[in-house]
């Protein structure tokens, strides 16, 4: 984009996804895949996807995380600022989340599994996951990012790939045929959940902005088309459902654990690209009106 364009046309914003933006990208991920491991854990009494859960929010996306700040050992600034800023009320969330539920975990194996740690420490896990949605709504002039329909988008993909993690979990374990059969019931709800979001995510957006309506139109029919259509319809969305309506007639148990590995996987696929989609087509609106700029793909 050429200097005499800034903020005329539709601006990409780059701080949250090129160079060390990339880390951010991957922290949200991380964090809400563990979070939502842990959250699901909980419910279905499985120590080893709370364990699993807590290890990928607070090793993985905490120390991506911390890593994107540039000084490990200055984070605790981000944290003095709550009353402003959505990541220092985002690491002030996990790290309460990764004590709180430390503990629960140390409890439970002892023989103990407190109900009201149990909830707070999950209540702490939901606002981890949702976080990153948050922060990403509070941004005004992006109007990819600027609608409520993100974070509860977030939310529901998150918790939705914390269960797919757990039913992977569950496999590996042997437990398929008692926490496996519980959460598949989970993921039918939340993958529904999802793709309609998902649609009235983009439609929403697409209709009530016209710098949103680049955006969609890049995501959809622009430069990364190819990655929407394959990696996330076909592969985060298509092969899921299909798995999921043959599982109504066979059961779970049935599946081949092959298959179910597969459809896992690609369901966190999906659900990584879309995410970095939505951050790299996240575009500032003009500050000055102009009918110069396209309406389409070219910014």
């Amino acid at each position: 984009m050429k200097l005499s364009e800034w903020m005329v046309k539709p601006t990409p914003q780059t701080e949250w996804i090129d160079k060390r933006g990339i880390l951010l990208w991957l922290a949200f991920f991380f964090i809400e895949l563990g979070a939502g491991a842990f959250f699901v854990g909980t419910i279905f009494k499985s120590i080893e996807a709370m364990l699993i859960g807590w290890l990928i929010c607070g090793v993985l996306g905490g120390g991506i995380h911390v890593l994107y700040l540039g000084h490990p050992f200055r984070f605790w600034r981000m944290i003095s600022k709550p009353g402003t800023s959505w990541i220092s009320r985002g690491l002030i969330f996990v790290s309460f989340f990764l004590v709180l539920g430390l503990i629960y975990m140390i409890l439970t194996q002892a023989g103990s599994s407190p109900l009201v740690l149990m909830i707070v420490a999950d209540i702490f896990a939901f606002l981890s996951i949702v976080y990153g949605g948050f922060a990403m709504n509070f941004v005004n002039g992006i109007a990819l990012w600027n609608t409520a329909l993100l974070p509860i988008m977030y939310a529901v993909s998150g918790i939705w790939g914390g269960a797919g993690l757990a039913l992977g979990i569950a496999l590996a374990s042997g437990k398929v045929s008692t926490v496996g059969a519980s959460v598949e019931e989970w993921i039918r709800v939340l993958l529904i959940t999802y793709v309609v979001l998902l649609l009235a995510y983009l439609i929403s957006v697409r209709y009530t902005n016209p710098t949103g309506k680049i955006s969609v139109q890049e995501i959809v029919a622009g430069r990364f088309k190819a990655l929407t259509w394959f990696v996330v319809v076909l592969l985060g969305l298509v092969i899921p459902v299909t798995v999921v309506l043959i599982s109504l007639n066979t059961g779970l148990e049935n599946m081949p654990a092959g298959v179910l590995y597969f459809t896992i996987l690609c369901e966190l696929l999906g659900d990584l690209t879309l995410r970095y989609l939505i951050l790299k087509e996240g575009l500032y609106s003009p500050l000055i009106a102009s009918s110069a700029y396209p309406s389409s793909s070219g910014y």
